[in-house]
């Protein structure tokens, strides 16, 4: 089911109108390094390519969206130090939600990074 919504929801998304802010850029790096993570566990369990190219998609999703955040903090005027720290305090703030945050910002997220997808 989690391959289908990330299908699903790469097939419903637009390209974005804006860069966007840092804040975002974390967020989905967030979503997407949960969406990988979640992505090999599945791959694991079941190494069809189906699954494997949902697994690459997430890691060429991830990718986008860390350069992004990097990018964003260039121009908002924050360090590198600055960004990965807001990157870590997301991921501890949000480590057992996963699921939650998943069904609630994945299509978001696709929708400012579906540019990245080949």
């Amino acid at each position: 089911m989690f391959i289908t919504a990330l299908a699903l929801s790469f097939a419903l998304s637009t390209a974005p109108q804006d860069p966007p802010t840092h804040q975002q850029a974390v967020n989905c790096t967030g979503v997407f390094l949960f969406t990988a993570v979640l992505a090999a566990q599945v791959v694991e369990n079941d190494p069809t390519d189906e699954n494997r190219e949902t697994a690459e998609l997430a890691a060429t999703l991830l990718k986008a969206a860390d350069a992004s955040r990097l990018q964003a903090a260039s121009r908002e005027g924050l360090s590198i130090d600055d960004s990965g720290n807001a990157l870590t305090a997301w991921l501890d703030s949000n480590e057992d939600g996963g699921d939650t945050i998943l069904e609630r910002e994945l299509d978001g997220c696709i929708g400012l990074y579906a540019y990245a997808i080949p």
